[in-house]
């Protein structure tokens, strides 16, 4: 069976931690090597600086695999930041997570409205896939949630 692969932002640990049964069903997946949540190191921050102790624990057993970071000026990545960055409501951390997704060349998983616009002006190549439409349904077709 084939690899689920794609990046996701912090809005998608949120959705993954909150419904029943997926944390466990990711955890199987992945320890099954059928499923590689990535994420951005920013993404890991984002859910570090969640206030709350009991939901940051909750956020952080969302199992992924922290890639490297997308910096201004990389050889691979860096104009495409660049060229994300500087559209409208997109900010350098966003920027960020969508051209981690496209130096690993992965679907980028987020609901950021701005971030998934500015992924189809300036890398159209770049899949962008919703929680509830792409990502969830593809996790419940690996397995039950348990």
């Amino acid at each position: 069976m084939r690899l689920l692969r794609c990046l996701i932002d912090s809005m998608i640990f949120d959705a993954i931690a909150d419904e029943p049964g997926l944390l466990a069903l990711v955890d199987r997946l992945t320890s099954a090597s059928r499923l590689e949540l990535l994420a951005a190191p920013v993404s890991v921050d984002q859910v570090a600086a969640t206030p709350d102790p009991v939901r940051r624990k909750l956020l952080r057993r969302v199992r992924v695999l922290v890639v490297p970071p997308v910096e201004p000026g990389d050889a691979v990545g860096g104009a495409e930041l660049a060229a994300l960055w500087a559209s409208p409501g997109v900010d350098l951390d966003d920027a960020g997570i969508a051209a981690a997704a496209f130096v690993q060349r992965v679907p980028l998983v987020t609901e950021d409205r701005d971030l998934r616009r500015a992924v189809a002006e300036r890398l159209p190549g770049l899949p962008v896939w919703g929680w509830a439409p792409d990502l969830r349904p593809r996790l419940l077709a690996l397995g039950p949630p348990g």
